[in-house]
């Protein structure tokens, strides 16, 4: 039987990736004999002369498989970082994304750090933001809401990874549900993918994310339209509410916010100069 190096699998993986359209070929091979490998990506091309046991080309070739597939890198891993740390995936969670930190950043811009108050967290999904936020501010408590069971305990076991469980409440229900305040403040990444967009999205989104989090109703808005009377009636007076919003929505949910008495604070953009972000209070 023909056994192959380390660096001979790498190449003939990047280019079966590169051959299927994949963006990111050699960076999701990489990552992905790593994991087969039981190593970090880091350390993978200092290996190159390495002949690989049997085991871990039979290993490498599965989950190459299931790149060809279409099947995300972090969905096949069942993990990915955000933040700084290391989160559990499961089926009900959306793949946390770069995006959602400048969320997280900008929460704690308004938190110090002895800060002591309690939030909530609306859909949570894997417990990215509000785990993130209670790692960082220990004075933190926090509610996280999610309609999906498998979305709160992956929630519950990032939570007991980072050493925050005991500050952290999960419940089951949709939105704000039959949770009681008050909260200092609100944070949510809601779906706000409009339905029948959603058959447009990459393979890699519309067959692998829960649709769950991504349908934001017919025109995306659903969500918001919800968040935004929940939320108002279970904030303190001055209480904020920090709102991931999708491409193309800014004005739409800022005449929401004035409609239901809301206070804009400010709105933000990604990385990509897109808007991304809206900050409003109670007021």
């Amino acid at each position: 039987m023909l056994r192959l190096t380390v660096g001979e699998l790498l190449s003939a993986a990047g280019r079966r990736l590169s051959d299927a359209g994949i963006e990111t070929p050699a960076l999701d091979a990489r990552i992905l004999l790593a994991e087969a490998l039981s190593m970090e990506p880091g350390r993978v091309i200092g290996c190159g002369g390495v002949i690989a046991s049997g085991d871990v080309a039979d290993a490498f070739e599965a989950l190459v498989g299931r790149r060809l597939a279409g099947e995300p890198v972090h969905r096949i891993l069942g993990r990915r970082e955000f933040f700084g740390r290391e989160f559990y995936l499961t089926a009900d969670c959306l793949i946390p994304r770069p995006e959602t930190e400048l969320l997280v950043e900008r929460v704690l811009e308004d938190t110090g750090s002895d800060a002591r108050a309690r939030f909530a967290d609306i859909g949570c999904g894997s417990g990215a933001i509000c785990v993130s936020l209670l790692a960082e501010r220990p004075g933190l408590s926090a509610v996280a809401t999610d309609i999906a069971e498998g979305a709160l305990q992956a929630a519950g076991q990032n939570a007991e990874r980072h050493g925050v469980a005991e500050r952290l409440e999960t419940v089951r229900t949709s939105f704000l549900e039959g949770v009681e305040g008050p909260f200092a403040f609100i944070v949510s990444n809601p779906p706000y993918i409009a339905t029948a967009e959603i058959p447009a999205l990459s393979r890699e989104v519309r067959e692998h994310d829960p649709q769950l989090a991504l349908d934001g109703g017919a025109d995306g808005l659903a969500a918001y339209r919800a968040i935004l009377a929940q939320a108002h009636p279970r904030l303190e007076r001055g209480g904020r509410l920090y709102l991931e919003t999708g491409h193309g929505q800014h004005d739409a949910i800022m005449q929401l916010a004035a409609e239901l008495r809301w206070g804009i604070v400010s709105s933000h953009l990604d990385l990509s100069g897109l808007e991304r972000m809206v900050v409003l209070e109670k007021c």
